[in-house]
């Protein structure tokens, strides 16, 4: 996972076991972000079997990977690195700009580190004080790169749906619904993907510091890579860091969610992180667990890590709760 190791690799030492999202909570806020439009649960379903089991297994493992790749991408432009400086709004360039769009009404410009350019337009209703709830600002890239292994063209709006604890402090929780999102991310290594599609929720939970929860919530969003497009509705998608003394860290939580990986799969499967995937700093996973099932039938796929060199596939076909093939492959084998 690209991204989720540029994430951990913020923190000074990485800790073990986190189980939940929302596990900095106890203020009262809510990790999982406002309501939104409904999920979308469209046909038609991929019919699981043993033949293509390992393939559709593959192409779930991918996807989340490209989930977080874009939900790190998209949440460096709003929050800050880990661990966050005192002050949110120096340890984030963007959040200057923020401010002197609310202050002055006008939209404001600014150079990114390496090259290019983002530029933060603020709604007039905005709160010309301080940062608050519905406050809404709209960013556009032109190229922007700032060092971070990629660079970002197009533009997304934001508009601030939950604020808890104290933004110049290291705790707070702070959650954007992203609306028409239009961004291409170029990888330093070549690779390239452009998300596009409705709204997704995105929170930054740091109220149990040092524990650390950015999560993503899909309402309606296509990823496209140089080799697929995946349409996602629904679920939660949350990676967790503790910037405590330990070697692991969680990986991965996906509340269920709904798939289709148009090349792939040409179809939609459901999915969910039964057991959170955890791992120590910069190597595959080496525990967790993924249930893939269809969305109109009971067939379905465990995805059940054992260890850093080994996972294994339980596969139950027709969905009596008997497990019909088992496979062994390994996590870098499912990423391809």
């Amino acid at each position: 996972m690209r991204t989720l190791r540029g994430f951990v690799a913020f923190a000074v030492v990485v800790v073990g076991v986190v189980s939940t999202v929302g596990s900095g909570g106890g203020s009262g806020y809510d990790v999982n972000g406002p309501t939104g439009p409904p999920s979308i649960q469209p046909p038609p379903a991929v019919d699981i079997t043993t033949a293509n089991a390992q393939d559709v297994a593959a192409t779930v493992v991918q996807d989340v990977d490209q989930v977080f790749d874009f939900a790190g991408t998209i949440g460096g432009q709003i929050f800050p690195s880990l661990p966050s400086a005192p002050d949110l709004l120096s340890s984030n360039s963007k959040f200057e700009l923020f401010e002197t769009a609310v202050a002055t009404g006008a939209p404001a410009t600014g150079a990114c580190a390496v090259s290019g350019a983002v530029t933060v337009s603020g709604d007039p209703g905005n709160n010309p004080v301080s940062l608050s709830v519905q406050d809404a600002f709209h960013l556009v890239f032109d190229t922007c790169d700032d060092g971070d292994g990629y660079s970002l063209d197009g533009s997304f709006s934001a508009i601030v749906t939950q604020l808890g604890g104290d933004p110049r402090t290291d705790v707070f929780g702070l959650s954007y619904d992203v609306q028409t999102v239009t961004v291409t991310v170029a990888f330093d290594d070549d690779t390239q993907m452009t998300a596009s599609g409705c709204c997704f929720s995105l929170t930054w939970d740091s109220l149990g510091f040092p524990v650390t929860v950015l999560s993503l919530s899909p309402y309606a969003v296509v990823l496209s890579t140089q080799a697929d497009e995946y349409s996602l509705f629904g679920g939660v998608y949350s990676r967790t860091v503790n910037a405590d003394i330990s070697v692991s860290t969680t990986l991965a939580e996906v509340g269920e969610a709904t798939l289709q990986s148009h090349a792939s799969l040409d179809g939609y499967v459901k999915y969910e992180t039964v057991v959170p995937l955890q791992a120590p700093d910069g190597q595959d996973p080496a525990s967790g667990e993924i249930l893939i099932s269809e969305t109109a039938a009971n067939g379905t796929i465990r995805i059940v890590i054992e260890s850093s060199a080994s996972v294994r596939l339980d596969i139950d076909a027709d969905g009596d709760g008997t497990v019909d093939d088992t496979r062994y492959t390994t996590w870098a084998a499912l990423l391809g």
